[in-house]
């Protein structure tokens, strides 16, 4: 696996090329930024993950986690980890230098921790959720809370959880029933149940901190009445120091599919009546202020699932240059045998993958770089399209990446053939650790809901528009490209359907409440189609012109025969020349359905509705 992790030459594409984030050192909050530093960073954070992550992703895997002494115990190599990872401050990259961080640009960042999470997702678990807990303190919490926990968190001597599900509150929020009643002194007494907790206790740090939601007594049902609550392992002294161990118990793992590595947990609280909590911000404010943390997370699992994507493709490449079986279509009789990478359907599902991944790779660093425009905006109209946009966009790269990142891992699979289903090859665990990112931080149908619901209405469906006007622009600059006229016609019909789609499901909702949840998800995922293929193509057009400069410094033209030579003399050529192939592909095989996959909207059909329970 470690020379099968994240393609570095497209990433460093979408970083300099397509998406220029050099610009960013021009700001006063990444002043500390550059080029070089970029360069370095990645390098270093490759190297980390092939030598220390990846040897241990396999064996965490198999090794697992078990309860004893009421902690849990995981894998032993992660200890190792965890130490290297928080001496290295890869946790503080992209937190703010004000709050104790290096303040690097969160562009930057997606494309360290696709690196981390290719190499370990399971062991990546606790430190991306004790980041997410850390930047939500600094957000929201009192200077006094900031003070006793920040420092220990983003240093790696506490770790942080998200404790939100119990057994009749998964995706219905709302019903949480987790009771928190206000002492004397100020804190809350809490008691109640979760389950599912990722990373909910771990023997690799002195505490855990977990945020958690509760219901103050009295309080009104559903989101409105929930409040927030930093809930630690060890009661922690108004001076820093560690008191008393809390009442917050895990009482059993959950026996998961994959991310074995990855302790999650059921937890009792306030079993013995003694475990107390910090309430964050004031009562009943919980769900809008965990929703920071929820949406990172989901940015975060975004990108974990484009992680799989990609790895699962650069093992899939090698596989096929390598694994010898059948003869050339053409060949004569008496021929020896061929790589796979030589037969018509292999090469169809390697470019299906390759396209896939370099989409969603671009998908989750567009979402990266519109949280770096809001960061630098100059005026707070500007400031408020970019996070319209990012608010946009969260629901598409963590469903549409959990959803197509799981079909490029299958294909993936299928390319091995009967070793891709053996535990000989990795492909079995990564396609195990995939399968959870369209299930946990909310369901891909509760972040479909999401975004027909809200977010394409946010504004008066302002940043909606901005969206489809980005890619209406491109259109019209490009259609009359040399060499993407037919794919840049397909994009823009693509968008008209989508603009129809958009018009029809704000509109019907207003009489049938049941037509938004039911097209949700197929709107979804026609938003994530479009987007992607503007992103590819986008990304074609700065390969074509990169390609017609190396051409003309060869003395060659761009005919077909030249490039043949072109790719044969340069590197670049032949990379570039593939980001032509994504593109095209991607259009030719998915942008052209979006005008089918609108008018499937648009009809309406209701047949779901009317069946009957008993007929199913």
């Amino acid at each position: 696996m470690s020379d099968n992790l994240t393609d570095e030459r497209d990433q460093e594409f979408i970083l300099f090329e397509q998406l220029d984030v050099e610009q960013f050192s021009k700001f006063e909050r990444y002043t500390a930024f550059d080029s070089d530093l970029c360069r370095m960073v990645l390098n270093e954070a490759r190297k980390l993950a092939i030598e220390e992550l990846v040897p241990a992703y396999t064996e965490g895997d198999r090794e697992g986690c078990q309860i004893e002494d009421g902690h849990v115990r995981v894998p032993e190599r992660f200890h190792d980890l965890w130490r290297l990872v928080n001496e290295g401050e890869w946790p503080l990259l992209t937190v703010p230098q004000k709050d104790g961080g290096q303040g690097l640009p969160d562009l930057l960042g997606m494309a360290v921790f696709e690196y981390f999470a290719s190499a370990n997702i399971g062991f990546w678990m606790y430190m991306g959720l004790t980041h997410n807990a850390a930047r939500l303190i600094a957000d929201f919490s009192s200077e006094e809370q900031r003070e006793r926990y920040l420092e220990k968190l983003l240093s790696g001597q506490w770790s942080g959880t998200m404790a939100i599900t119990e057994s009749d509150a998964g995706s219905d929020v709302g019903a949480i029933k987790t009771k928190a009643t206000k002492n004397p002194d100020g804190t809350y007494s809490l008691k109640g149940s979760k389950l599912f907790i990722s990373a909910g206790n771990q023997n690799m740090t002195e505490n855990i901190i977990h945020v958690l939601l509760a219901r103050v007594g009295g309080a009104r049902s559903g989101t409105g009445g929930l409040s927030l609550f930093l809930v630690p392992n060890v009661r922690v002294n108004s001076d820093g120091s560690l008191g008393e161990p809390n009442d917050i118990k895990p009482v059993a793992l959950e026996n998961k599919l994959g991310l074995r590595g990855s302790a999650t947990c059921q937890m009792n609280i306030g079993e013995d009546g003694n475990c107390i909590g910090e309430i964050v911000g004031e009562e009943n404010q919980g769900i809008q202020i965990m929703f920071q943390m929820m949406n990172r997370t989901r940015l975060d699992v975004g990108c974990q699932a484009a992680s799989h994507a990609g790895t699962a493709y650069q093992h899939s490449l090698a596989y096929a240059k390598e694994r010898l079986q059948g003869k050339e279509l053409t060949a004569p009789v008496g021929s020896g045998q061929v790589p796979i990478i030589r037969h018509p359907d292999v090469r169809r599902m390697l470019l299906y993958m390759k396209a896939i991944t370099e989409g969603l790779r671009a998908l989750n660093m567009w979402g990266a770089y519109c949280a770096d425009k809001k960061n630098v905006a100059a005026s707070d109209v500007e400031k408020r399209e970019w996070e319209g946009q990012l608010a946009l966009l969260t629901p598409i790269c963590k469903a549409y990446c959990s959803d197509m990142g799981f079909r490029v891992c299958e294909t993936a699979i299928q390319v091995h053939g009967g070793y891709g289903y053996t535990q000989d090859f990795v492909l079995e665990q990564i396609l195990r650790d995939q399968k959870s990112t369209s299930i946990f931080e909310g369901t891909n149908g509760i972040q479909a809901l999401d975004l027909v619901e809200r977010k394409i209405k946010q504004a008066d469906g302002k940043h909606l528009r901005i969206h489809l006007q980005r890619i209406v622009h491109f259109c019209e600059e490009n259609e009359d490209h040399p060499s993407l006229r037919a794919e840049i016609k397909l994009l823009d019909e693509a968008e008209s359907a989508l603009k129809d789609a958009s018009s029809f499901l704000i509109e019907a909702s207003v009489d049938n409440p049941y037509i938004s949840p039911l097209f949700s998800v197929p709107y979804l995922k026609l938003l994530g189609d479009v987007t992607v293929g503007w992103l590819l193509l986008w990304q074609a057009v700065v390969a074509h012109e990169k390609l017609a400069t190396l051409a003309k410094d060869e003395g060659l033209g761009l005919d077909e025969t030249s490039i043949d030579e072109l790719v044969e003399k340069k590197r670049d050529a032949a990379f570039y020349s593939g980001k032509l192939a994504s593109a095209r592909f991607f259009a030719g095989e998915v942008l052209i359905m979006s005008p089918t996959k609108a008018r499937a909207i648009l009809r309406a059909d209701q047949t779901p509705l009317k069946i009957a329970d008993q007929s199913f």
